[in-house]
Parts: C-alpha cells; sequence; structure tokens
C-alpha cells in the first residue's frame, strides 16, 4: 500500500505558456512529479482581463474556484464564478475562463487522468 502524499502549493514552480499572456498555472498532483493513479490536480491563475479561450478536452473536467471573480464561457453564454464555486465540465464539453475581476482568479483543476500533459485541448472548432 502506498503512502499518502502530501503536497504544499508554495513549494511548488509556476508554469507559464507565451500562448495565454496572464495565465500561469502549476502542477499539483501529476505523474510527472509524482506516482499518481487516474487522478491530476492543478491550479490555474489568471490576472485581471487575462483569459483561457474556448476549448475541449475528451476527459471530464472539475474546477473549484479559490479566489477572483470570473466568467466560465460556453459556445452560447457565461456564467460567473466566485471563491467557493465548484463546476463539473462533461467531457468535450467547450468552456473557457475570463477574469472580470480586480484581483487574481485562481482555481484547482481536477482530470480522470494520470498526468495533466496527457490532456490534448482543442481550441475553436477542432473536433476530438
Amino acid at each position: 500500500m502506498e503512502p499518502a502524499v502530501i503536497i504544499k502549493e508554495n513549494e511548488c514552480v509556476w508554469e507559464f505558456d507565451e500562448e495565454f499572456p496572464g495565465l500561469h498555472y502549476q502542477l499539483l498532483i501529476d505523474s510527472t512529479k509524482m506516482e499518481s493513479h487516474g487522478l491530476s490536480l492543478g491550479v490555474v491563475a489568471l490576472k485581471p482581463g487575462a483569459e483561457l479561450p474556448l476549448h475541449h478536452h475528451s476527459p471530464q473536467e472539475i474546477y473549484i474556484i479559490k479566489t477572483g471573480k470570473g466568467l466560465l464561457l460556453s459556445k452560447t453564454h457565461a456564467r460567473e464564478v466566485f471563491p467557493e464555486t465548484s463546476i463539473y465540465i462533461p467531457k468535450n464539453e467547450k468552456h473557457g475562463l475570463r477574469n472580470i475581476g480586480k484581483v487574481t482568479l485562481s482555481l484547482y483543476w481536477i482530470f480522470p487522468t494520470d498526468c495533466w500533459k496527457d490532456v490534448k485541448y482543442l481550441y475553436n472548432d477542432a473536433e476530438p
């Protein structure tokens, strides 16, 4: 039996993607960092005005909003999200996120995958 693993966010490295200014993320539970079996967890932070554009992917996903205020985007509408909001995103559901507040919007994401990099993000109208 494997022991429980404790992850401290303040000890994890922030990563950036030049394609999305104002967005950075941390991999917390991920097979690139430790042995994980069927789950991965990360944190994404969006500076005020920053956006994760509309996209979809084959695994389902969960968001848990930590800080800030944002809009959960879909193909047809947008809904406001804020701390203590949990969001279930079915597989292949088009979604995005925009920070509409004055402070950083941060959230946890959870995937039923060992590794976040196993998730293929599809933008625009790309098919899964």
